[in-house]
């Protein structure tokens, strides 16, 4: 993989075609699109929009990693063409393409209810809204250089939106679970206090809906969790009162059971539970229809549910209907119809948990929400967490190293005496950690492009993490005695730097967005201006990604070496990458070093992920015994 790849003429001669075609005439470019838009919510309108995103939801759960089908792709027993039908079908524009559906569905009422689709058609509205989605990217890739800006301004802002359009989460499922545990866990009680449920019940809510939706499947998985469904049943509701029900109605244990959870029941077949086959489309209405169990499960299944009609400003204004349009799914990822909730992408609650817990406290109190969930001035708010959750990431990791957290100094700058804090600091053996962190995100604006909002965020984040870095460097080198002071304990205390060691210096910025697309190439920030070119000497990483690395990097010397190789990469010009866990693939394949650069020849880091991918859906699906990814040696 680290061979020289090169462009075919050919291909490169059809791409510049393609975007003097898309240059020539924007507008023209434009209202194609509006009008495939249109295409695309006739379509959905046309029928029962129940079925058409049954139809779509289906798609995501044959797509989606379970026990079962991570187990499949292993299979060489008998009954291997059943066994074929039961593996996982690859497709990587599913998950998008419901969520776009879903946006679209939401926003007018269910008109044509009871007009079912046939597959044919669910395809048709599929292919329409992945062409949808190609030629928007491609339009806004085609666009020129934003206003006053530059090459770079417009690379930056294609990748942040390439970025969400494609829809890749922040982390491993059991990596994000941890994350939100610990984050919300402080502010339960102003949750219970207000709502009258905690975080980890909607943590349970949305873990359950996989249980209610995929209960229902007919294969082998479906039947175990269906048995699963009747065993929780079974425990609460106690066999003396099964049996007294028996005496009293007539109603042996499976009517009983059915009658308590109507979505596994089938006037068709009333004695039996009713699993249903993921093509068959009069069953979409049964398949996503997820009942509450509880009191505190109905209210927090209403809170997080909108209804067909309230997403009506996604199709309004100029961009209306563009797949980043700001939609009320992101918080609300539930439909309501009547009295009955559907969930037809079991992805779109789990992947925005933390937008939706969020929000849930910003519609309770705005002032809390600023003040003790985001700020500083609270011990235990997120932005003072992630700093704690960092230094243990570290503490995991790099074991002989010490770390300190929340460090002062003083420094004279630009004439004034100032007094900075570091976030952490780590001493080891030889070589000296510094560490910033950084909670700022990116809104809704900033994923759609709006460039001077999204560069100004970027200075916040990755440029300030950096340059805070830097100082901290410097005040070590620049003076004979550093010093740094710290609370531990409840005690000031006094950390000296020992020069009389010739430490290395490893700068790293820990940021909480994801911003894997744009930190990895640091030359598209210093050509926009967001980031100076001083600075650039800092590992720049997700606090989910460095998760992984605590996971996976076995000890300090492999660490170093791998810093040592990544930060090289910020010098050369032949090297395209889109993600920091392609490189770290790649480093644990023992591809570095790489080759001296040579002209007109590229060396793509792509891919390489997809061996620490397979451990983390195994692992977290349940599968026991999976190998971790080691260095190759």
């Amino acid at each position: 993989m680290n061979e020289p790849i090169y462009f075919n003429e050919e291909f490169k001669a059809q791409w510049r075609y393609a975007m003097e075609q898309a240059k020539a005439d924007r507008e023209k470019y434009f209202n194609w699109i509006k009008d495939e838009i249109n295409i695309a919510i006739t379509l959905i309108n046309k029928y029962d929009k129940i079925y058409v995103l049954g139809g779509l939801g289906s798609k995501l759960l044959a797509a989606s990693p379970n026990i079962h089908n991570q187990i499949m792709e292993g299979y060489t027993g008998p009954d291997m063409e059943q066994a074929e039908q039961e593996k996982i079908v690859e497709d990587d524009e599913i998950e998008v393409i419901l969520e776009y559906a879903m946006n679209i569905a939401s926003a007018s009422p269910n008109s044509n209810a009871s007009v079912i689709p046939a597959e044919e058609n669910v395809m048709e509205i599929r292919n329409q809204l992945a062409k949808i989605k190609t030629n928007i990217g491609f339009y806004e890739m085609s666009a020129e250089n934003p206003k006053d800006g530059n090459e770079f301004d417009h690379r930056l802002k294609i990748a942040v939106m390439e970025d969400a359009m494609h829809v890749r989460g922040d982390g491993y499922q059991s990596h994000v679970l941890e994350i939100y545990e610990e984050t919300f866990s402080y502010h339960d009680g102003f949750l219970q206090q207000y709502y009258g449920f905690g975080s980890t019940d909607i943590f349970n809510v949305i873990r359950r809906l996989d249980l209610l939706v995929a209960s229902k499947i007919g294969n082998a998985f479906g039947g175990y969790l269906s048995h699963q469904r009747f065993t929780e049943w079974s425990d609460e509701k106690g066999q003396e009162a099964v049996m007294e029900e028996m005496i009293k109605t007539g109603k042996h244990f499976i009517q009983q059971f059915l009658s308590d959870n109507l979505d596994l029941f089938d006037e068709r077949n009333p004695e039996n539970l009713s699993m249903l086959p993921l093509d068959y489309v009069e069953g979409y209405n049964r398949l996503f229809w997820v009942v509450p169990k509880t009191e505190k499960e109905v209210k927090i299944f209403n809170l997080l549910s909108h209804n067909f009609g309230d997403n009506s400003d996604f199709l309004k204004g100029k961009f209306g209907g563009f797949i980043l349009g700001d939609s009320v799914t992101q918080t609300k990822p539930l439909i309501k119809v009547g009295e009955k909730f559907y969930c037809f992408s079991l992805s779109l609650p789990f992947r925005n948990i933390f937008n939706l817990t969020a929000n849930l406290l910003q519609v309770a109190d705005p002032v809390y929400y600023e003040h003790s969930f985001k700020g500083n001035s609270f011990a235990n708010s997120r932005d003072n967490y992630i700093e704690r959750k960092t230094k243990l990431l570290f503490e995991k990791f790099l074991p002989t190293v010490q770390f300190y957290h929340s460090l002062k100094y003083n420094i004279i700058e630009d004439g004034l005496a100032k007094e900075p804090e570091l976030d952490i600091l780590g001493i080891g053996h030889d070589t000296i950690y510094i560490i910033e962190v950084k909670a700022g995100e990116l809104n809704k604006k900033h994923k759609r492009g709006a460039i001077l909002g999204l560069k100004d965020r970027l200075e916040e984040t990755v440029n300030e993490g950096s340059y805070q870095c830097h100082r901290a460097e410097k005040f070590i080198k620049e003076n004979e005695s550093p010093e740094f002071r710290y609370i531990a304990n409840a005690t000031q205390n006094i950390l000296s730097i020992d020069k009389t060691k010739d430490y290395k210096f490893i700068k790293i910025s820990v940021m909480f967005e994801h911003l894997s697309t744009v930190s990895v190439n640091l030359k598209y920030l210093i050509e926009t201006g967001v980031l100076s070119a001083d600075y650039k000497w800092a590992w720049i990483v997700s606090l989910y990604d460095l998760m992984i690395f605590a996971d996976l990097i076995e000890n300090e010397n492999d660490f170093q070496d791998y810093i040592d190789n990544r930060l090289k990469l910020y010098e050369r010009n032949d090297v395209e990458f889109q993600d920091e866990i392609d490189i770290l693939g790649f480093f644990l394949e023992n591809k570095f070093p790489l080759p001296d650069e040579k002209d007109s020849e590229k060396i793509f880091i792509h891919s390489y992920r997809d061996e620490i991918e397979n451990y983390y859906t195994k692992k977290d699906v349940g599968i026991s015994g999976v190998e971790k990814p080691i260095k190759k040696r």
